[in-house]
């Protein structure tokens, strides 16, 4: 696979590495394909040595730039040979691009039942008018331990990133998630995106011996919670009720 080219040839490419910098700074990061980010990135780890075909190689071998910085460090070290100085700045730049994005505030409330957590949901997810999806970890007293960004969409649609939920609950050795994602401008019902996404989630954390606790959908005044089968009014004194689809 790439190499980091600790003892390859000089910059035969050295023109292209000028005007993508050069494209970088009057147009920005839009201006740029995958592999001319990761080439613009590289470049800064490896000052020395020709990184055209190197970022071409790991997009090709890891689907995208994002895949790439987003890549656990030990799969880059066993899937390419790049040095610690440059796994490290990808790490470094990934964590820089994400945290922020992923920082919501929540309270280490106990989820132990699903109007609790209907209730808890809403309340984090509610303020938002784009569509968030976040991951919570449970304790075995179901108490949330950590609360993840993992998604934002427009206000209609959010793409569920099975990877990256499963991803994250590996590194972080939880045994119990729950997701959640809200419809800012609809109702909490599932479309067959959410339960189709919900199952291929409960079998990808099964394989790793996590169990997926629940998917809830966080509307304006109900949310519904879609492995229990339950719509949950956010009112006092009104019962759960049953969803079916249409």
């Amino acid at each position: 696979m790439a190499n980091d080219y600790k003892n390859g040839p000089a910059i035969p490419h050295l023109g292209h590495r000028q005007r993508i910098k050069e494209r970088y700074l009057l147009n920005g990061f839009d201006s740029l394909d995958d592999k001319d980010l990761l080439e613009l990135l590289l470049t800064f780890a490896i000052p020395r040595r020709d990184v055209y075909d190197l970022s071409r190689n790991l997009v090709h071998e890891f689907g995208s730039f994002e895949k790439v910085l987003s890549a656990d460090s030990d799969e880059l070290r066993f899937r390419t040979d790049l040095t610690e100085h440059t796994i490290t700045l990808l790490k470094l730049v990934n964590d820089i691009r994400t945290k922020p994005f992923r920082i919501i505030e929540y309270r280490k409330e106990k989820l132990g039942s699903v109007k609790a957590a209907a209730e808890y949901c809403h309340r984090v997810l509610n303020k938002f008018d784009d569509e968030i999806v976040i991951e919570m970890f449970l304790d075995s007293e179901h108490y949330v331990t950590e609360l993840t960004r993992v998604s934002t969409g427009s206000s209609d649609s959010a793409v569920i990133p099975i990877d990256n939920i499963v991803e994250n609950a590996v590194k972080s050795r939880a045994t119990r998630v729950t997701i959640a994602h809200n419809h800012p401008s609809g109702s909490s019902a599932p479309s067959s995106a959410d339960i189709y996404a919900t199952e291929s989630l409960k079998s990808a954390l099964r394989s790793r011996r996590i169990e997926l606790t629940e998917h809830i959908i966080v509307a304006k005044g109900e949310c519904t919670a879609i492995m229990h089968h339950q719509t949950v009014p956010i009112e006092d004194g009104i019962d759960l009720t049953t969803w079916r689809l249409p």
